[in-house]
């Protein structure tokens, strides 16, 4: 399935890993010749990266094997994770623009999935 790159961050090897709009990741290696991503080296090239579609193949595996879309619990599944992703990253980003170190940011995160209002998020889903 196509994904939107939403940031980049290293493994715990230095390697570079995209981070996705579903919150599953994909390694981007500059490894020429068989991976010539050059952009990974600079900062600047990264951010345009943003957005960019990718495939996830834990999103693909993870269709194969679960709930098929038509399922009636699949619609709230989905606007739970969806909110939830938001509101982790949006916490993030916002812990990490104010200064704090990245595990007090994860924390933040974690903590805005903790307290997400579940029945706000009920409320918004159209009746099926």
């Amino acid at each position: 399935m196509k994904r939107n790159i939403t940031g980049f961050h290293r493994d715990r090897l230095g390697d570079w890993v995209a981070d996705l709009d579903c919150g599953h990741s994909r390694h981007m290696r500059h490894n020429p010749p068989l991976a010539n991503r050059p952009w990974l080296n600079s900062e600047t090239e990264r951010i345009r990266m943003l957005g960019v579609e990718l495939d996830c193949q834990t999103c693909d595996d993870l269709a194969a094997a679960r709930v098929p879309a038509n399922h009636p619990g699949r619609r709230i599944a989905e606007a739970v994770r969806g909110e939830a992703l938001r509101a982790a990253v949006e916490a993030y980003q916002h812990a990490k623009m104010s200064g704090l170190c990245q595990e007090g940011a994860w924390d933040l995160a974690l903590d805005a999935i903790k307290h997400l209002d579940l029945d706000s998020i009920l409320d918004r889903l159209p009746e099926s």
